[in-house]
Order: structure tokens, then sequence, then C-alpha cells
């Protein structure tokens, strides 16, 4: 068996025990949220809120999104910027499943999901290792923080988690003065991973 054929399964929920095919150029990169810090994260939102509209951005493989459908999450989007994984996860992982996908940059989403208005949405982003800088900074991570501020207009902020390969350094200091206004952190380490949560501040 070569890498063509890995495959992830769902770990909880209603799907458990379901598998689905990485495409090949995760399973050849591996690149890939692990099951460890997979299962954290869901314990971290499940001590915090009830599922509500789930959003995983930069989406890769697709199972941070079928996880959170398995688990009772509704609406699931899945955002995914590359044409070929994108058709990918259409056609081989998520069709027959109710995930509405969305074949864009992940920058351009926040109006959508700020329309929502619900105060349990979550965000998850895993962005690739090399948009993280050495001094543990991220430009679009920024971005999209920015995106979610200047849409805001008075409306609930959503959750959300980031896995990162380091501690994450905000360098911009408008974004970090939103973030901290907006926004309570809580960083988890996890075999040198990064795991951060961001909790909207009532």
């Amino acid at each position: 068996m070569g890498l063509k054929t890995a495959r992830i399964s769902i770990s909880q929920g209603e799907l458990k025990g379901r598998s689905f095919p990485l495409p090949p150029a995760v399973a050849g990169h591996r690149h890939f949220t692990p099951a460890l810090l997979k299962d954290a994260a869901f314990q971290l939102l499940e001590n915090s809120l009830e599922p509500g509209p789930f959003w995983d951005l930069c989406a890769g493989s697709g199972q941070m999104a079928m996880e959170a459908l398995s688990r009772g999450y509704d609406p699931v989007h899945l955002v995914e910027l590359d044409r070929q994984r994108f058709q990918w996860l259409k056609n081989r992982v998520c069709s027959g499943y109710s995930v509405q996908l969305h074949n864009k940059d992940f920058l351009r989403v926040a109006p959508l999901i700020l329309a929502v208005q619900k105060s349990n949405s979550v965000c998850f982003v895993d962005l690739p290792y090399s948009f993280w800088g050495r001094d543990g900074s991220c430009e679009k991570l920024e971005s999209f923080l920015e995106s979610l501020r200047k849409h805001q207009e008075g409306r609930p902020l959503p959750y959300i988690l980031v896995q990162a390969p380091m501690v994450w350094k905000i360098r911009t200091e408008s974004v970090l003065s939103w973030k901290e206004e907006m926004y309570s952190q809580e960083q988890r380490d996890y075999r040198g991973q990064k795991l951060i949560m961001l909790t909207p501040n009532s």
C-alpha cells in the first residue's frame, strides 16, 4: 500500500469509525491535523459551548469538517482555495454529506461567518507551516483577524481555534489591541505543536 491509499478516521459522534482518503498531496507531505490534536480541539470546544456553525478554514484533508459534522455541529462549512484539492474533497470526502463547500481564500469568508449572527460559531485554522515566520508571526492569520474586525459591525464573533507550529506573535499593533479587547486566549502544547483557542469576550 502506498501513500495514495492513506485514510483518516472519524473518532467520535454519529459517523465514528468511518474513514475517508487523504488527497494525494496531503498524504505525500503528511501535513494534516494529528488525531491527538483533533480530539484535543473538540474537547476544548465541548467544554466551552454547544455545537453550532463550524468553519474548517484551509481545509486540506477535510477531516476537521467531517469530525465536526459527526459531533453535531451544524451547518458545517469547508473552505479550500486549491482547485484540485477542492474537487477531491467535493467528490471523494464530502459527497453525500451535509457539508457546505467554498472554493475560495479563507480571508474572504469573514463576512459569511459573521452574517450567521450566532454566538457559538467556530473557526478552525490550520495554515501551512510555510506561512509562519520564524518569530511566530503569521501575516495571513493577522489578515483574517483584521477582516473580522472590519466586518463585525456589532455582530457576535466566532470562537477561533488555531493549529500552530510555535507560540503565536501578532506584529500589527492595531490587530493585537483588537484581539486583546475582543478575545481571551488559551494555548495548549501537544508534542511540539500548539493549539490556540480564542474565546470571544462577553
